[in-house]
């Protein structure tokens, strides 16, 4: 009886060094200390919307931090620059979309310096990183050690990659705003996102402006 309880009990303690400890160091709430607007950031770009996304951001005078894939950043190096040329950050998403803890230590590693090398064949300095599906690892925390990266989750998540009523979405996001809070949206739609996700998003950011602009949190700018 206590042979088959040890087992359990080793592969617990086994699961929970390889696997809990790095999700609970990346997953911490964040809220950005001594900041009074909402500040929103983007995952998963840049794609065809991000352009008409960077217009509205000008719009409503709000700063964000993009979180890049590799892969989309070597098909639109322009977008890319544009996105810098309007002054939001930029973070490392990874290469691909691979759901981290899908993947082998090698093989992530592997997927993260690919990345980390599109930034710096377009010249590019980065300070963030954001894991896919906000699944942190040994790998990703050993990378972000060793490029100097600083981990940046979120306050909220609302769902924007399914096709909910965008009057839900809108709630959920005024529901997570406040001081230093950070929103996390995407301008892409990797994995199993609904394709047509994306497109709203311009739209919905507009609106969230307009309903927080004469509140205590505003959107604001993202501040390195």
């Amino acid at each position: 009886m206590k042979t088959p309880c040890m087992i359990l009990l080793l592969l617990f303690v086994i699961g929970f060094i390889l696997w809990i400890i790095p999700l609970l160091i990346g997953r911490r709430k964040l809220i950005k200390k001594g900041v009074q607007e909402t500040l929103l950031t983007f995952d998963d770009g840049p794609s065809e919307v991000t352009e008409e996304l960077l217009n509205v951001l000008d719009q409503c005078q709000c700063r964000a931090c993009f979180f890049l894939l590799g892969e989309e950043m070597v098909k639109r190096r322009e977008v890319v620059q544009k996105i810098l040329n309007h002054g939001h950050a930029v973070g490392i998403h990874g290469y691909s979309h691979k759901h981290p803890l899908k993947m082998f230590f090698w093989d992530q590693k592997k997927d993260l310096e690919k990345a980390y090398q599109v930034f710096l064949d377009q010249g590019i300095p980065v300070s963030y990183y954001r894991a896919p599906h906000g699944a942190y690892t040994w790998a990703s925390l050993f990378f972000c050690k060793k490029h100097d990266l600083d981990i940046v989750h979120w306050t909220g998540l609302v769902g924007d990659w399914k096709l909910e009523q965008e009057e839900t979405l809108l709630q959920r996001l005024l529901d997570l705003s406040g001081p230093g809070h950070v929103l996390v949206l995407h301008d892409g739609s990797k994995g199993t996102a609904n394709p047509l996700c994306k497109i709203r998003i311009p739209h919905l950011v507009l609106r969230l402006h307009e309903a927080l602009k004469d509140t205590s949190a505003p959107l604001g700018r993202w501040e390195e």
